[in-house]
C-alpha cells in the first residue's frame, strides 16, 4: 500500500492499493487547494478516490470535506457520535490540563469561529467495529475519548491511522485535550493492543508501534 501524507492543518492521508484510493481526513478549512495540488502532482484524481474517512469531527480534520463532496462527489464516512460536530464544531466541549492542550484549545476555538468548516451530510455512518466495509481490507475501530466518535483505521499490512487519539507533536502521547479522559485512556490502551506495525497520527510523523511502549499500562 502506498501512503501520501499531506500536511494541511492536520495530516491528510491518501492510501493507494493499485488503482484504488482512500483518503483519511480532509485537513483544516482553506487547505483544499493544497490537497488538490499535492494529489495532482502524484497523478491522482480526487474523483477516483473511493471514500473520505474522517477520524473525528473536529474542524481541522473535516475542514474541506464539504468541498470535496460537492466538487467531486466524494463519499464521506464518519462515526455517528461525531455527526453533531458537523453542524456545531463546539458541541463537544474539550477539556485540557497540559499547557499544550490549553494552547490547542484556545487556538482551535478561535479558528473554528473565524473559519468554520462548511456543513455536509455524511454518506456512510459508522456505528461500531467494522471490517472491510470500504473494501480495502480495513478494520474501523471506535476510539472514543478525544471526541465521542473518534475512530481508528487499521490494515492487514500493519498500518494504523489513529486521528487524534494519539498525537506526535514531540513524542507519541495521548491527545492533549479530550471530551472524556477515562474513555480516551481506554482507547489508548486498545490501540496499543492491536497487531499493527506503524502508527499514523493526525498530528506529527508516523512511528513504529514500538515508540509507544511507554504509554502501556503496567
Amino acid at each position: 500500500m502506498n501512503i501520501i501524507t499531506i500536511s494541511a492543518g492536520s495530516n491528510c492521508y491518501l492510501l493507494s492499493q493499485g488503482e484504488r484510493h482512500l483518503m483519511i481526513d480532509a485537513g483544516a478549512p482553506g487547505m483544499a487547494a493544497k490537497i488538490e495540488r499535492t494529489l495532482a502532482q502524484n497523478k491522482i484524481a480526487i474523483d477516483q478516490i473511493s471514500y473520505l474517512v474522517l477520524t473525528h469531527g473536529h474542524s481541522d480534520h473535516i475542514g474541506n470535506a464539504a468541498i470535496f463532496q460537492e466538487k467531486y462527489r466524494l463519499p464521506i464516512v464518519i462515526h455517528e457520535n461525531d455527526i453533531a460536530l458537523i453542524d456545531n464544531p463546539l458541541s463537544q466541549p474539550m477539556q485540557a490540563t497540559h499547557p499544550i492542550g490549553k494552547m490547542i484549545k484556545w487556538v482551535g476555538k478561535g479558528a473554528m469561529k473565524k473559519h468554520p468548516p462548511q456543513r455536509f451530510k455524511p454518506d456512510l455512518i459508522i456505528t461500531g467495529t467494522q471490517t472491510n466495509r470500504l473494501g480495502f481490507g480495513e478494520t474501523i475501530h471506535p476510539l472514543p475519548g478525544h471526541t465521542r466518535g473518534s475512530i481508528g483505521i487499521s490494515f492487514p499490512s500493519g498500518e494504523l491511522f489513529v486521528g487524534d487519539t494519539l498525537m506526535n507533536l514531540t513524542s507519541p502521547q495521548p491527545a492533549y485535550l479530550w471530551d472524556d479522559i477515562t474513555a480516551m485512556q481506554k482507547s489508548v490502551q486498545a490501540v496499543l493492543q492491536l497487531p499493527v506495525k506503524t502508527i499514523y497520527y493526525g498530528h506529527g510523523r508516523s512511528t513504529p508501534i514500538s515508540k509507544t511502549a511507554q504509554l502501556r499500562s503496567p
